[in-house]
């Protein structure tokens, strides 16, 4: 592995990402983003579903810069309610760049995976919007990144409901997991809009993910983070890893059945933090759910539910 590590770093296209956050190489699997700054000490924030840009959204997107964060990843459904026909569309300007604003005008980088919603129309036109703007960031509808302390699998699940490209991904996962298993990482993350597990009424995963894409996941790291139900929902944990949904940027929809390894859910307007600390055994993440009402210029940040998950790396 260390061999093919090396020749894929000597025949890799680098490049500078515009926000000076780390290099992208172009491996053969797929992109991989190699950041200078640990994660510990950093707080990822996580949105999704928030793309009819309306006064709630406007209210989240102002929420992200009022907790301070360092980096938002978004989930998903970035345009309501069929995506974008190409990357002019004014839908862009109208319903996904006005949450993002304030994050943006403050230099806050915004990481995106795309949801069912956005597969609607034209997927690949988001590939164009992020190119367009320097603190966007998707590289491809799925992606790998490396911190000197963790590492991150940003993954595209619309895929798996529809089988286009179905076990393309699955060898980009199998290889990314094990090049980071030889590089180290402290602590794994997953970022996808579909959930493996959700008791909100869109329930768990479908069945293709359920048979290509959890087991990949479930148990081999320590955190996911989705979207898709319109909750705010920390859904416990399974095999040791963590299941936390943060869907719920624009509109709510009903709550299902709870669960035994339920721990908080809620429909609410809202948002996840994300805060690394370094440990004396490696790395641990303190996550807290906010719900964000009222006005979009000054809303009302209320903390929900916190908890707490250390790092096991990749098993």
């Amino acid at each position: 592995m260390r061999r093919w590590l090396r020749r894929t770093a000597l025949l890799a296209v680098l490049a500078l990402t515009a926000a000076g956050l780390g290099w992208w190489f172009h491996t053969p699997h797929g992109p991989w983003l190699v950041h200078d700054r640990p994660l510990a000490g950093q707080r990822v924030c996580a949105i999704g579903d928030g793309g009819w840009g309306n006064p709630a959204s406007l209210a989240v997107g102002q929420a992200l810069v009022t907790l301070g964060c360092d980096q938002i990843r978004y989930l998903g459904d970035l345009v309501y309610p069929d995506g974008i026909r190409d990357a002019n569309d004014p839908l862009i300007d109208s319903r996904f760049l006005p949450p993002l604003q304030p994050a943006l005008d403050a230099g806050i980088p915004v990481y995106l995976v795309l949801g069912n919603h956005d597969w609607k129309q034209n997927g690949n036109a988001w590939l164009e919007v992020a190119r367009r703007h320097p603190l966007i960031h998707l590289p491809h509808f799925y992606y790998f990144e490396q911190w000197p302390d963790a590492c991150a699998f940003s993954l595209e699940t619309t895929w798996f409901e529809k089988w286009y490209y179905f076990h393309r991904q699955i060898n980009w996962l199998t290889a990314s997991q094990q090049m980071a298993q030889e590089y180290g990482c402290q602590f794994s993350l997953g970022f996808a809009h579909h959930p493996m597990f959700s008791t909100g009424s869109h329930g768990n995963a479908h069945e293709m993910i359920n048979i290509g894409l959890k087991q990949k996941l479930v148990g081999h790291l320590d955190l996911l983070v989705g979207g898709h139900d319109h909750i705010l929902s920390d859904e416990g944990e399974y095999q040791d890893t963590r299941q936390l949904i943060s869907g719920s940027a624009s509109i709510n929809n009903d709550l299902g059945p709870a669960s035994d390894a339920q721990h908080f859910t809620r429909a609410t307007h809202g948002l996840v933090t994300l805060d690394f600390e370094k440990t004396e055994t490696g790395l641990r993440v303190d996550y807290r759910f906010y719900s964000v009402l009222g006005n979009p210029q000054d809303p009302l940040i209320t903390l929900l539910w916190q908890g707490d998950q250390n790092g096991q790396g990749i098993r």
